[in-house]
């Protein structure tokens, strides 16, 4: 017996539907996306797990136009922890097919009660860009789903903004219990020669959002891994390394250093941006750099747990054969100091 067309086409029609079902913010089209990373802590929660970010990432495209109560891209936190809040951050990656200066950006939070703050611009100048909401949820509980919502006010023919990670931090990402107390914690890891992994920076072209690792994808970066045994809330970290350079090379401005925590939380900056660029030591044609970069309270890294295995992940994103190496001169090295869980 013969199935009616119009039955097949009845089936058609749901299987297009259900799969339409499954389609948003985190399956926009066929390209791949990052996985989905669980809470750092019951206050901090980054969205995507950065070391799960592929090569031509799926462009989640952020809506623009003058109509902000219509369309807006809305990005879903679930955070825990029952306390009340006193303030919160929310630090942002974003990708473009133009210059990051050419770009407008404005993003509110919804809390899970419905509270919903003002639009505010974003600043696109950093690779990863903070808005502080120091007041506008205060005395709110902590637990739920909270709502960031993004939109480019202004329609025009900049090309669209494409969300990339976010990570959310409440009450500075600790619990009432340890947030205030002393530092008194502290591990380093050095690699040994045989965990250590030297050479060249693969060389690539991020294109015009310089910032926008997501155009290649972690995996084409070098990689070093520290395992740490010992269990604190991060309050302060320091990372050593050497690169060899071609003397004419540009490595504060080529040279991107990402740092991912065990959670999928993660800072990202060109090396002049993490600090004061060591003198160098000259051989000829090569100059070597011997880096050490340290920081306190750090916006994107300070409440994230120890415990687990950290990255540091490093790239060139200039194509121009003039080459930049890792050495062992300095052995790499990670150092977290925290305050004990209690």
């Amino acid at each position: 017996m013969r199935t009616p067309r119009y039955m097949l086409l009845a089936v058609l029609l749901t299987s297009f539907a259900l799969l339409g079902a499954q389609c948003g913010p985190d399956q926009p089209d066929d390209d791949p996306l990052p996985k989905r990373a669980g809470a750092a802590t019951p206050f901090m929660r980054t969205y995507y797990q950065t070391q799960t970010v592929p090569r031509s990432m799926a462009a989640i495209k952020i809506p623009e136009g003058p109509d902000f109560e219509d369309d807006e891209l809305e990005l879903t936190f679930s955070m825990g922890g029952n306390e009340l809040v006193t303030d919160m951050d929310i630090g942002m990656s974003l990708g473009g097919e133009q210059e990051a200066k050419v770009y407008d950006l404005y993003c509110r939070m919804v809390s899970p009660i419905g509270t919903t703050s003002a639009w505010k611009p974003v600043d696109l100048s950093f690779t990863k860009t903070h808005v502080p909401f120091s007041y506008e949820f205060d005395d709110e509980n902590s637990s739920g789903k909270w709502k960031l919502q993004l939109r480019d006010p202004v329609k025009d023919n900049d090309g669209r903004l494409r969300f990339r990670n976010a990570t959310l931090r409440i009450n500075d990402g600790e619990s009432s219990t340890i947030r205030g107390l002393a530092n008194n914690a502290s591990e380093t890891i050095t690699l040994t020669s045989t965990q250590m992994k030297l050479d060249v920076l693969r060389e690539v072209s991020p294109g015009s959002f310089a910032s926008d690792f997501c155009v290649f994808g972690v995996k084409k970066m070098l990689q070093n891994h520290f395992t740490f045994t010992t269990s604190f809330s991060v309050r302060s970290f320091q990372i050593d390394f050497s690169v060899l350079i071609n003397k004419s090379a540009n490595i504060g401005k080529d040279c991107l250093m990402l740092i991912m925590a065990p959670s999928g939380g993660y800072a990202f900056a060109p090396l002049q941006s993490w600090g004061n660029l060591p003198t160098p030591t000259d051989f000829g044609p090569v100059a070597l750099y011997q880096f050490s970069f340290a920081f306190a309270n750090d916006i994107d890294l300070a409440g994230e747990p120890s415990l687990g295995t950290w990255t540091l992940a490093l790239i060139d994103t200039k194509t121009d054969l003039l080459t930049m190496e890792l050495t062992g001169d300095t052995a790499p090295s990670m150092t977290l100091g925290g305050r004990t869980y209690t």
